[in-house]
C-alpha cells in the first residue's frame, strides 16, 4: 500500500504515486480546517477541483 497527499489541481500526481494496487489518498490539508474536522456542510464537501483532478488523472493512468 501506497501514501500520498491530494495534490492541487495545477501539480501532476507522478506515476510512481499511483502505481500500486492500493493507494492512501492523504487529504488532510483539504479537509481539516484548524485542530478538528469541520461538520458543516460536510455532504458537499467532496465537490473540490482537488479530487476532479485525482479522479481524471486515475482515470488516465488506467488506460
Amino acid at each position: 500500500m501506497s501514501t500520498t497527499r491530494l495534490l492541487p489541481p495545477d501539480e501532476r500526481y507522478p506515476l510512481a504515486a499511483l502505481d500500486h494496487r492500493f493507494v492512501n489518498i492523504d487529504a488532510s490539508d483539504a479537509y481539516v480546517r484548524g485542530r478538528r474536522l469541520s461538520p458543516v456542510g460536510a455532504h458537499s464537501d467532496h465537490v473540490r477541483p482537488e479530487l476532479a483532478h485525482l479522479l481524471l488523472t486515475l482515470a488516465e493512468h488506467s488506460r
